[in-house]
């Protein structure tokens, strides 16, 4: 009895519980603990202990009492009288930590699962388990991860192997290394650069959990600052676009590309300024579509068969040329590329415009300086024979002959100075606007015969006919009629100085649908093809050499288009080249002319 009494007492202070029923399956005994766990019973729990009696079988189960917020474990042995003993464990510790390493794992798992971060397991020989970003930085597939092909050797470039064997001495010592950047080799032979750190998560056999990043964008963006920064160095050695856009091609080959040419619109055709090879590149020569992008100034990105771009070259806001690159592979460029070229296609744009505004400024101090050659050789000109009247009525005999031709030569040349100063006086009222016109109504015809009686002497001493063909001899026009006649007279006057002696000049008047035109034509030099465009330009002189045969100012058509042009007119020139003589045809309204005379 006193050894019952022990066991008993020994039983109820137990931690785990135990439970006595007999065979009538009332509790025969129970602990402190059992009795605890009895007095918060569940439905769950009541159906598996009657399963166990009515079975007579030894079970298992753990179970979560609720109530207790507890987790136990209870094991059922059949009694040899029919009953049932229970014992009962607290497991909730055990439970708490199976949760915690499971929800460990299960953020692992999504760490590894989110394609965030490359995630590799590896051990000295070669990568056992790695994620789908890892793999996509590698080129590897899963199946050839199962079938062991990514081998650490394979993968790591030799002149890394020391910075690797760095990393794993800091590993065996402290469990873990710091990041580092490194490249990993590609399935497809490229270098991949990346930021890598590890874990060592087991120590025999090694094994290391390593995270991977992908360094290759954030280095092909430095690279493109570092393009960028070299293009515009080699942009600014010079203002002849032809040489720097030669190196520039040359760089762009020698980093990333295996052809590249760079196009430069010119008036009405398209110039290949440059054009660089790799010297791996094949002799075929790459088609790329430059009419589009100069056309519609949009940039075009191709994949296959080859990876190429082609970009505008931009100056404000307009293609002035293009760019066009060829990839050294497949998939060479992305859209991060295609905003890099359109960038450096704004940079040669610029050094375009650089250039143009360079050359423009380099020929006008060119035609100043000529232009101020020439006003003083045209103004001594005359000053000579002045001096020569002068020096003559001083020393010759005062007969009357000597008197008139001394006064006649004097007369001549000072009447000649004087239209080169009114030119010059006329040319800066015209750019600051201040030429003003006496508008009333005009008769050509009239206006053509004065001019015709001013040129007369000169034509006369060359022997240079000249006939008026006047259709319309009421062609009344609004205007002013001094400017007019200074048109016709620059005109007639051009007309007989290029006009070889013996020559003929033929001035044509015709009322034409709302306007008159007045035709002045010769048989004289001609107008050279090239110089046909700027033949109404200030100081534009086909030839500006000081021996020419012919002299002038240049200015006498450029005072023509203004003129015209402030009657609301126009005038152009044709010829058929050198010695086929030239017609320039003037052009005013005459609507204008009927509304004055009726008012």
């Amino acid at each position: 009895m006193s050894n019952s009494t022990n066991l008993a007492e020994i039983l109820a202070h137990l931690g785990d519980g135990v439970t006595v029923f007999d065979n009538e399956r009332q509790i025969a005994f129970a602990n402190d603990k059992a009795s605890e766990i009895l007095s918060h019973t569940d439905e769950r729990f009541y159906s598996l202990t009657t399963g166990a009696f009515r079975d007579r079988i030894p079970r298992r189960f753990e179970h979560f009492h609720a109530a207790m917020n507890r987790w136990f474990e209870h094991q059922t042995y059949p009694n040899a009288d029919g009953g049932m003993t229970i014992l009962s464990r607290d497991i909730t510790s055990r439970h708490r930590i199976e949760e915690a390493l499971r929800a460990s794992e299960d953020r692992f798992r999504k760490l590894i699962e989110s394609n965030i971060i490359g995630i590799v397991v590896a051990d000295t020989e070669r990568v056992t388990e790695a994620n789908d970003v890892f793999l996509k930085i590698v080129g590897y597939t899963r199946e050839e991860l199962a079938r062991k092909q990514l081998r650490r050797q394979g993968l790591t470039p030799s002149e890394y192997e020391e910075l690797d064997a760095k990393a794993r001495r800091e590993l065996e010592t402290t469990g873990v290394c710091a990041p580092y950047e490194k490249e990993l080799i590609r399935k497809d032979g490229r270098r991949v650069a990346i930021l890598t750190g590890g874990v060592l998560i087991r120590k025999d056999p090694p094994e290391i959990l390593g995270l991977v990043l992908d360094l290759s964008e954030r280095k092909r963006n430095e690279q493109r600052v570092r393009h960028i920064v070299e293009a515009g160095k080699i942009l600014a050695t010079s203002l002849e676009c032809d040489k720097t856009f030669a190196e520039l091609a040359e760089y762009i080959v020698s980093t990333s590309a295996v052809c590249c040419a760079v196009f430069v619109k010119e008036e009405e055709r398209v110039r290949r300024v440059a054009t660089a090879y790799a010297p791996q590149a094949g002799a075929a020569e790459p088609k790329f579509n430059i009419e589009s992008v100069l056309a519609t100034g949009k940039s075009e990105l191709t994949y296959v068969p080859t990876s190429t771009v082609v970009v505008p070259i931009l100056a404000h806001d307009q293609p002035v040329g293009a760019l066009a690159v060829m990839g050294r592979y497949l998939g060479s460029y992305s859209s991060d590329d295609l905003r890099f070229f359109e960038a450096l296609g704004r940079r040669m744009g610029l050094a375009l415009e650089n250039s143009r505004l360079y050359h423009e400024a380099q020929r006008a101090n060119r035609l100043k300086d000529e232009f101020v050659a020439l006003v003083s050789h045209e103004l001594r000109t005359p000053l000579t024979p002045i001096l020569g009247g002068v020096y003559m009525l001083r020393t010759e005999a005062h007969d009357d002959q000597m008197f008139e031709r001394a006064l006649d030569l004097i007369e001549r040349n000072a009447k000649t100075q004087v239209r080169i100063v009114n030119d010059l006086l006329d040319v800066s009222r015209i750019m600051s606007g201040k030429l003003r016109l006496n508008m009333e109504p005009v008769d050509l015809a009239d206006v053509i015969h004065a001019a015709v009686e001013t040129v007369r002497p000169a034509s006369n001493a060359k022997d240079i006919q000249i006939d008026l063909d006047l259709k319309s001899t009421g062609a009344m026009i609004s205007g002013d009629a001094d400017r007019l006649q200074q048109v016709v007279w620059n005109l007639l006057a051009n007309a007989v100085k290029f006009t070889p002696n013996g020559g003929r000049v033929l001035i044509e008047l015709e009322d034409l649908d709302g306007s008159v035109e007045v035709r002045v034509s010769d048989n004289g030099i001609g107008i050279d093809a090239d110089f046909l465009p700027f033949v109404f330009d200030r100081f534009r002189q086909a030839n500006t050499s000081r021996n020419r045969p012919h002299g002038g100012l240049g200015l006498g058509l450029a005072i023509v288009r203004h003129l015209v042009e402030s009657h609301g007119g126009t005038v152009h020139a044709q010829s058929s080249g050198d010695e086929q003589g030239s017609t320039f045809i003037v052009r005013l309204p005459t609507r204008v002319a009927a509304r004055t005379a009726r008012q």
